[in-house]
């Protein structure tokens, strides 16, 4: 009897070994899925560096409202500004490559940016931050990306990389929504004043009716120009929290990636990263 048993009872427990491990394999592949989505979406957003470009611009346009006398100030406020420039979007990027780095990991991809890494390593390594805990940030990232070039990190070691990396990569996206928030949202508040003052004075200098009606026209549609870059400025400091709480989760949960609690959450804030990126290029 029991010689008989012994084949079916053995081909239960492989089909149940086998089941099994098919769910294994297939929430695990779900579930990274979900991490690879996060990574990508993050990285498309790093992408975004209009308000950069604003930034550099602001100089420029407050010509169009200031004397001439306060011209030369403003040339070298630019002069300044395009300095600053390298750091700006040195930010944007520790933030696209290291995103891209993490999906690639969770894709089961070989981690190979060498080029762009390795000169991204070269900028962090010779970049102070606005503080030196942000520089001390670069650095950290630095070596955590350059280990994952040259050991050609994959899968296994995804734990690793989002372990080692979430202290500096918080200080440097924090840093980079503090610059967004209070530089270019900063860069804001005095357009919006600027663009009040220079038009309240041509309409009290001007006696034309038709002509005091066009002044508060323009006023209007520079104003509503301002409303939208403040919106712009909202939502992607939006992106960047969101990007920072996503990576914190995935720090927290580091131990069980498969947790669906943990997956659920990260398909969430994946999706409306994609949302407020779209609403933001259409504004």
């Amino acid at each position: 009897m029991r010689h008989h048993q012994t084949p079916a009872v053995f081909m239960k427990l492989t089909m149940v070994v086998s089941t099994l491990l098919f769910l294994g394999l297939t929430q695990g592949c779900v579930d990274l899925k979900a991490v690879q989505d996060f990574a990508n979406i993050s990285a498309e957003s790093a992408e975004y560096t209009t308000l950069v470009d604003n930034y550099m611009d602001f100089p420029q346009r407050q010509k169009r409202y200031q004397s001439e006398d306060r011209h030369a100030q403003l040339e070298a406020m630019a002069q300044e500004r395009l300095t600053q420039q390298t750091e700006l979007l040195l930010r944007h990027n520790v933030i696209e490559e290291y995103m891209e780095a993490l999906g690639r990991l969770a894709a089961d991809e070989i981690v190979d940016q060498s080029e762009e890494l390795s000169q991204l390593t070269t900028k962090l390594q010779n970049q102070a931050g606005t503080s030196p805990a942000e520089t001390e940030a670069f650095g950290k990232i630095a070596g955590v990306l350059t280990n994952a070039i040259g050991d050609k990190w994959r899968k296994r070691q995804i734990q690793e990389l989002i372990e080692r990396s979430n202290d500096p990569f918080q200080i440097i996206v924090n840093s980079l929504k503090q610059i967004v928030v209070e530089g270019f949202g900063g860069d804001d508040q005095n357009e919006r004043f600027a663009i009040q003052s220079y038009y309240r004075t041509k309409i009290a200098q001007s006696s034309d009716p038709a002509g005091i009606a066009a002044l508060m026209e323009w006023q209007e549609h520079r104003e509503n120009h301002v409303a939208g870059h403040t919106d712009t400025i909202q939502a992607y400091a939006a992106i960047l929290e969101k990007i920072s709480a996503g990576h914190q989760q995935l720090y927290d949960g580091r131990n069980d990636l498969s947790k669906d609690q943990l997956i659920q959450s990260i398909k969430k804030s994946a999706k409306e990263l994609k949302d407020i990126l779209s609403s933001i290029k259409k504004i």
